[in-house]
């Protein structure tokens, strides 16, 4: 009797056992199935699957430089994410040169600039702009104007200056004791090429024309 009743419950068991079984290979069944349906319905109904674009915020930096002449004219600077625009200019070059009153080599480049200013007038635009002549005097500028016989827009805003030299200057790799004069070219807003120092007309003619060749 005894045996009878062993061999009944492991019977027992092994009936439960298939049936685990059984029921776990049909639920695997059916997780495969599910992803062979969705590839048919693709397939079928020609689904494409589409990427959905992700919105990145690009921080919007701003600057604002205004400098100003001995008549109280005024020229402004904006910069938002490295792209200049001069509000007054129509000018498509931009020559910004910095110059001290006491730098031979800033006087010398005058004429050049005095020349190429006349010689470019509809295409070019150049702003000088004092720096490193801390506590000069309004009549001392004038003065210096009136013997060099400036014939482009000239600041007489130190404190502008400094800071578009501070804004600048990294940006173009240079030292913070840069070597005067400084003139740095813009072309439609962007930077187009700098020169530290004393430079001859006729390089930076043959720059000006290069640019105006991108242009046209």
């Amino acid at each position: 009797m005894l045996k009878i009743y062993l061999k009944m419950k492991n019977n027992f068991y092994i009936f439960i056992l298939i049936l685990n079984l059984s029921l776990l290979g049909c639920e695997n069944n059916h997780k495969r199935e599910i992803p062979e349906l969705i590839e048919r319905e693709v397939q079928e109904n020609k689904i494409i699957p589409t990427k959905v674009p992700i919105d990145i915020e690009v921080p919007i930096k701003k600057y604002n430089f205004i400098f100003t002449n001995l008549e109280n004219q005024t020229q402004t600077i904006k910069v938002v994410n490295n792209y200049y625009t001069f509000p007054k200019i129509k000018q498509s070059i931009v020559l910004i040169n910095f110059l001290a009153t006491w730098c031979p080599p800033c006087i010398g480049q005058i004429p050049h600039l005095n020349n190429l200013q006349k010689k470019y007038k509809n295409n070019l635009y150049i702003l000088g702009t004092l720096i490193y002549d801390d506590g000069i005097k309004d009549k001392d500028v004038d003065k210096f104007i009136a013997s060099q016989k400036i014939n482009f827009f000239m600041s007489k805003d130190i404190n502008n200056s400094i800071k578009f030299g501070n804004f600048i200057v990294p940006k173009l790799q240079l030292k913070p004791n840069f070597s005067l004069p400084l003139m740095i070219v813009f072309l439609n807003g962007k930077y187009y090429t700098h020169y530290e120092g004393s430079i001859p007309e006729e390089m930076i003619e043959s720059d000006i024309k290069q640019a105006l060749d991108k242009i046209r």
